[in-house]
């Protein structure tokens, strides 16, 4: 009988800001969030995870609606 895989664990950062805090995940480019405590910081970051592999895992199936180029 094959054994489940563990979830994946990522490393978190944590930083202090003006009045709040920023948890970021190195590893998952642009995937930060902010909390009024490093706590709360940290919970909204794990949904964010959560969101960033969820989408990564929809994106990989490669069921392009629309491709576009545009600039900033």
């Amino acid at each position: 009988m094959e054994m489940p895989l563990p979830p994946p664990r990522y490393r978190i950062a944590v930083h202090r800001a003006a009045g709040c805090y920023i948890a970021r995940a190195p590893s998952l480019p642009g995937c930060a969030c902010r909390g009024a405590t490093a706590v709360e910081a940290i919970e909204n970051v794990r949904a964010a995870i959560r969101a960033y592999v969820a989408t990564a895992q929809v994106l990989a199936g490669g069921n392009v609606v629309v491709e576009l180029e545009i600039s900033a």
